[in-house]
């Protein structure tokens, strides 16, 4: 299964544990939180098995859109990873989901490319400590324009260049 992808049987789960009351409402249906943000946002599952983020102070579970390159995804970002991943699991877990398939699932790349096409040397240094290596290929390109930026530092040229993995 690749990156993001999300097993129908998974999806069906999600689907069925919110549709049987499980996790919390939210405006037009009901999302499953899996991660809380230091903001005090949410990021989660809706019952069509989509990654979500709820507001900190409430509102509506909204699309998580990483190539938005919002502050959500900066957020993201700065969570360390092992933590974000772990949370996800044990939540996935506690609501009898496949803990690993559900984490898997984030769209972690699209998190780390939305960052890295911004530009900026310090979010592009934590977008790239962020990214797993299992996740360097789909980025490959992006890893490599960074690599080849000239206004980026050099110690973080040296980095992408690092992660860079052959086709």
């Amino acid at each position: 299964m690749s990156a993001n992808a999300m097993s129908a049987g998974l999806r069906d789960l999600v689907r069925e544990l919110l549709e049987g009351g499980g996790g919390e409402p939210s405006e037009g249906g009901r999302f499953l939180p899996l991660v809380t943000l230091e903001s005090g946002a949410r990021i989660g599952l809706d019952s069509a098995a989509a990654w979500v983020f709820a507001p900190e102070g409430g509102g509506p579970a909204q699309a998580f859109a990483p190539d938005s390159g919002g502050p959500i995804v900066f957020e993201v970002l700065e969570s360390k990873r092992d933590d974000f991943d772990a949370s996800i699991e044990e939540a996935a877990r506690a609501a009898g989901l496949p803990p690993e398939e559900v984490a898997f699932s984030f769209p972690a790349a699209d998190v780390v490319r939305a960052v890295l096409a911004r530009g900026l040397p310090s979010m592009t240094r934590l977008a790239l400590s962020w990214l797993r290596l299992t996740e360097a290929r789909a980025l490959r390109a992006e890893i490599m324009a960074v690599s080849r930026d000239p206004t980026m530092p050099v110690p973080l040229r040296d980095l992408a260049e690092r992660l860079t993995v052959p086709e």
